[in-house]
C-alpha cells in the first residue's frame, strides 16, 4: 500500500499551480477495556456545552475545538480531502506490511477504519481524549479514550510498527515529549508518519497579502495559542523534533491545499471547493477558541474578524493555499 503511485496534483514538486483565469467564480457565493495506555476516569466520557456546541470536559477541554457532530462531519471531510491530495494513499512511510499500528488523536476513527481494512492483518488501534467513535468497527480495528500526553504503558510485546497522526497541531503541550514517547513505543525499525498542515495561508504570486483580513486573522490566533502553550507552528519545526528524538531517514513531503477552487487543474479545484467548505466551517471554532476565550475579544469583535475573513475565502483571485506536511522517520534496528 506504500508504494508510489503518479505524483499527486497538490504535491510542490509541481511547482506553481497555475491559476483559473476564467474569473467568473473570483467572489464565491456565501453559501474491550483493556488500554496500551495510562487509564483515565469516567470523567472523560463528559462533556462540556458552550458557545452552542459541544467540547470534551476532560482537563477543562484541552482541546480547543467542539467534537459534535457538525465538528466531527468537518475532521471526516479533512480525511476526504488528504485522500485526494495524497493520490489516495492512506501510509506514506515505506513499511510494506505493518501488523500492528495505533493513530494518536484519531478522532472520529475514520483514518484507523480505512488502514484496518486495507490491512485486514493489522491491529490499530486508536487513541483520542473524546469517545466520539463509532461502534460498529472492523473486527481488527479498536478505540480507547486516553490521553497521548500522559506516559504510555506499552509492553515490548505490544510495541507498535506504525505510529501515525494527523492534525494535532494546536494540541499538544510538549511536542518533543510525544515525539520521544513515539520513539520509545515503537519497535525496532518501525515507523513514525506525521500529517500536519500549516495553519498561515500563502501564495507563489503575491496575490494572497499579508495585509488581508484572513492572513491577519490567522496570525493572531497562532499568536493566541503560543502564549497559551499549544504552539500552531509545529508543522514546520516536525522533521527538527523528530531528529532530535533518535529517528532516522526522516523525510518531509510538501503539498499545496488550495483554499478555494482558484486552481485551473480540476483535481486541485475540486480539492479547493471541498477545503473551502471546510474552513468556512472551521473558521468560527478557531476564533471561538482562541479569539474569545485566550484573548478576551467580544462576540461583536470577533464577527467582524470572521465577515472579512470568509470574503477572503471566497475570493478566487486570492491564489491561496495551505502546505500540508507529511514527516516520517524510523526508529534505528537494533544493529544500528
Amino acid at each position: 500500500m506504500c508504494q508510489d503511485p503518479a505524483v499527486p496534483a497538490g504535491h510542490a514538486d509541481n511547482a506553481v499551480i497555475e491559476a483559473d483565469t476564467d474569473d467568473r467564480d473570483s467572489a464565491l457565493d456565501e453559501s474491550d477495556g483493556h488500554s496500551d495506555f495510562t487509564s483515565l476516569t469516567s470523567s472523560i466520557l463528559n462533556y462540556e456545552y458552550k458557545n452552542g456546541r459541544r467540547y470534551a470536559a476532560y482537563k477543562d477541554s484541552k482541546y480547543f475545538l467542539p467534537n459534535d457532530e457538525a465538528e466531527c462531519d468537518r475532521s471526516d471531510l479533512i480525511h476526504h480531502i488528504y485522500g485526494m491530495l495524497l493520490g489516495g494513499r492512506l501510509i506514506l512511510a515505506p513499511i510494506p506490511h505493518p501488523q500492528r499500528i495505533v493513530d494518536l488523536g484519531c478522532g472520529t476513527g475514520i483514518w484507523a477504519m480505512d488502514v484496518a481494512d486495507a490491512y485486514p492483518s493489522a491491529d490499530v488501534l486508536g487513541i483520542d481524549i473524546s469517545p466520539i467513535q463509532p461502534s460498529w468497527v472492523p473486527p481488527n480495528v479498536r478505540f480507547v479514550v486516553d490521553d497521548v500526553e500522559l506516559p504510555w504503558t506499552t509492553s515490548e510485546a505490544d510495541k507498535f510498527d506504525l505510529v501515525h497522526f494527523v492534525n494535532l497541531n494546536a494540541c499538544i503541550g510538549d511536542w518533543p515529549a510525544l515525539l520521544r514517547q513515539c520513539f520509545d513505543n515503537l519497535r525496532p525499525g518501525g515507523w513514525l508518519e506525521a500529517k500536519e498542515t500549516d495553519t498561515t495561508s500563502q501564495s507563489d504570486d503575491g496575490s494572497f497579502p499579508a495585509t488581508c483580513a484572513l492572513y491577519v486573522l490567522q496570525e493572531t490566533i497562532r499568536d493566541a495559542m503560543d502564549k497559551c502553550g499549544r504552539t500552531m507552528h509545529a508543522p514546520a519545526r516536525m522533521k527538527r523534533w523528530m531528529e532530535e528524538a533518535g529517528f532516522v531517514d526522516v523525510t518531509e513531503q510538501v503539498f499545496k491545499l488550495p483554499f478555494n477552487p482558484w486552481p485551473k487543474d480540476p483535481e486541485l479545484k475540486k480539492i479547493g471547493r471541498f477545503q473551502l467548505a471546510q474552513f468556512l466551517d472551521a473558521l468560527k471554532p478557531y476564533a471561538l477558541g482562541t479569539l474569545v476565550e485566550l484573548l478576551g475579544w467580544t462576540s461583536e469583535e470577533m464577527e467582524v474578524a470572521l465577515a472579512g475573513a470568509r470574503k477572503d475565502l471566497r475570493n478566487t483571485k486570492f491564489h491561496g493555499y495551505n502546505t500540508l506536511r507529511v514527516v516520517t522517520g524510523r526508529k534505528p534496528g537494533k544493529d544500528e
